[in-house]
């Protein structure tokens, strides 16, 4: 019997708090890693910001004014300390707050994740369901033959060919660059679509194959055998029965595409020249400035373990089944 309402959210709260209390542990060790990554590659920042003309000492005076001359656990706890303080560093080649460099940069990314997401979604949903409602007839083929070359096709390469076709002999759209919205949205729609259709048509393969296999599974189940037996209309039978109960697994793909695009849209950046994270992130390891990339990945890092409870919250609101599951823990 399903859980009374009060029960719910009551057990909803103390399941929330509970995995936001797992975060704290899940961050620390990411943070770790990504410190110990950063600092045992190979590379002086230091040299890097004097240039190569730069002498011995001067090289030495600027690491130990810059701290990094003291024992990595040191300068560990003290960058962790400053992240608790919401203070996440300085660059050392951007004269600039970190606060502001992240919030600069991420606009354009999370603008491109997000179009490429709706995108793909759009392209592959639909498509999945057309290849389980007509299961190993022609329409079916196409759609996997569609969705293996989507997962089979480079980005950079289908970029590459996007501008050749719609920048360079059609003319439609422009070759690469960003306007900010707030130039106004048709505008930077434009500059976002052939980068989005770049960066999404790889995850839209991903989508439609666990879109078909999650209706497929659907409808061999017995209950929509009944639903069959007893004249519900194909379309019904489809939209209302099959693809709710289908929804959670084309639900978690598509949020998890979401930090894959987010992750990944580094060679779309640079193909395209977007001022995004991607192409900050590049820039900063071709430096060897720390704070950047430190403040970077642990963004992502929280980004990703965010989607994490969202997907979570989002399964209690398909699925009845799931709020009972929620509150039993």
């Amino acid at each position: 019997m399903a859980a009374a309402p009060w029960i719910y959210h009551s057990a909803m709260k103390k399941y929330l708090i509970k995995r936001i209390m797992t975060l704290i542990p899940v961050l620390i060790i990411v943070s770790l890693v990504i410190f110990l990554l950063v600092h045992l590659t190979p590379g002086d920042p230091a040299a890097m910001l004097l240039g190569d003309q730069a002498k011995d000492a001067e090289i030495a005076a600027l690491r130990e004014k810059m701290g990094f001359n003291d024992p990595l656990p040191v300068q560990y706890f003290r960058w962790l300390g400053g992240v608790l303080r919401g203070d996440l560093g300085e660059s050392v080649f951007i004269n600039d707050s970190m606060g502001h460099i992240l919030l600069e940069h991420l606009g354009p990314s999370l603008a491109l994740t997000c179009y490429a997401l709706v995108l793909a979604a759009l392209f592959a949903v639909p498509l999945g369901i057309l290849a389980a409602r007509n299961r190993g007839r022609m329409p079916d083929h196409l759609v996997s033959v569609t969705s293996m070359f989507g997962i089979s096709m480079p980005s950079f390469l289908l970029g590459l060919l996007l501008i050749l076709l719609f920048a360079v002999k059609l003319r439609w759209l422009p070759a690469s660059g960003y306007t900010p919205i707030s130039q106004g949205w048709l505008k930077h729609l434009k500059y976002l679509t052939l980068p989005a259709i770049a960066l999404g048509f790889i995850e839209s393969g991903l989508m439609i194959r666990m879109t078909r296999a999650s209706m497929l599974e659907v409808l061999d189940s017995d209950y929509i055998r009944a639903a069959r037996a007893k004249g519900v209309s194909l379309r019904s039978l489809f939209m209302k029965h099959a693809l709710r109960n289908a929804l959670i697994p084309i639900v978690t793909v598509i949020a998890q595409s979401f930090m894959v695009l987010l992750a990944g849209a580094t060679v779309v950046e640079t193909v395209f020249n977007i001022p995004g994270l991607g192409q900050l992130t590049v820039n900063s390891v071709l430096r060897r400035d720390y704070e950047v990339i430190q403040a970077i990945v642990l963004l992502v890092s929280l980004t990703n373990v965010l989607i994490s409870l969202i997907i979570d919250l989002l399964y209690g609101a398909i699925d009845p089944r799931a709020r009972v599951d929620a509150a039993g823990k």
